[in-house]
């Protein structure tokens, strides 16, 4: 799930932990904002010593979303690289898994160009001296205005540029994929999607993030629902969690939150019914109570 740092980021950890999830997300600041507050080691150690006793599994830090790696304009393009470079250094301070970024906007430029400087920016960042095995993960997106990483072409231009491939990953979003034209929703599209996207990324998928799409197919629109209840709906989470190829992979959920931790645990709840189930049963009463509920909340 991603969680709040509200209190410092080590308060995510018990808040995951409260929940019952074996990884989590959090955003090293707001993500509206370029700049966060400097971070005490003390704070770190205490991140670290939170991850080791509890038994959190992988963390993913989300990078800012005012980032855009491929703008042309010199001041948003320096902010960016600031921005990039300091989540960089802090995901590595803390140990995390990932560093979860979008790959930016082409607004005004051609692709080509704005992979280009994508490959620039991020090449320069991970080539900063730090001590950590943090890997940055490139978000696929939904496919809306002129956001690059839409389909497994430009993702797979996008590393290929980048280069650093020990260093790099990618991390599917559910809902992107579908709002992208990519119907995951039944056996035909979930396979040949997973195929041509798990090829384009160094060791293939390092992340999911789990959302179903509020909006129809192709609809490039990123916007977010309750798992099962969208146009994407249960059996697409249902074969994922089944999926050999995913086995260990953080999967993070990003779905609404208006009224605490009580989305977030039936959301949680959903998955774990799902889990149960050798075979798909979309009409079991348990997942019936559980969508239903998940319902009443959008």
């Amino acid at each position: 799930m991603h969680v709040s740092i509200q209190g410092g980021v080590s308060t995510a950890i018990t808040r995951g932990a409260a929940l019952n999830c074996h990884a989590i997300q959090i955003f090293s600041h707001s993500s509206r904002t370029w700049a966060g507050p400097e971070i005490p080691d003390a704070e770190v150690v205490r991140f670290k010593t939170l991850h080791r006793t509890l038994g959190m599994g992988p963390i993913l830090v989300h990078a800012s979303y005012l980032i855009n790696a491929a703008t042309c304009d010199p001041d948003k393009r320096k902010k960016s690289r600031k921005a990039l470079q300091e989540d960089w250094i802090l995901s590595n301070r803390l140990g995390v898994s990932g560093l979860v970024l979008h790959p930016g906007s082409s607004a005004g430029q051609s692709v080509e160009s704005a992979i280009a400087r994508v490959g620039e920016m991020v090449r320069e960042v991970l080539e900063t001296p730090v001590a950590g095995r943090t890997r940055l993960l490139l978000e696929n997106t939904a496919g809306g205005g002129k956001t690059l990483g839409r389909n497994p072409a430009e993702l797979e231009s996008l590393f290929k540029t980048i280069g650093h491939p020990s260093r790099t990953g990618l991390c599917l979003d559910s809902c992107h994929l579908y709002a992208a034209g990519f119907d995951i929703s039944n056996e035909t599209g979930y396979e040949k999607t997973l195929q041509d996207f798990c090829r384009v990324a160094p060791g293939g998928v390092s992340a999911w993030h789990l959302n179903d799409a509020l909006f129809g197919l192709g609809s490039g629109r990123d916007r977010h629902t309750h798992l099962g209840i969208g146009y994407i709906g249960p059996w697409f989470f249902w074969k994922l969690l089944k999926d050999p190829r995913f086995r260990g992979c953080p999967m993070i959920l990003e779905t609404p939150k208006t009224d605490g931790e009580r989305e977030d645990r039936l959301n949680l709840a959903t998955l774990s019914i799902l889990e149960q189930q050798p075979e798909f049963e979309g009409d079991s009463p348990s997942l019936r109570a559980g969508l239903s509920a998940l319902a009443s909340e959008r």
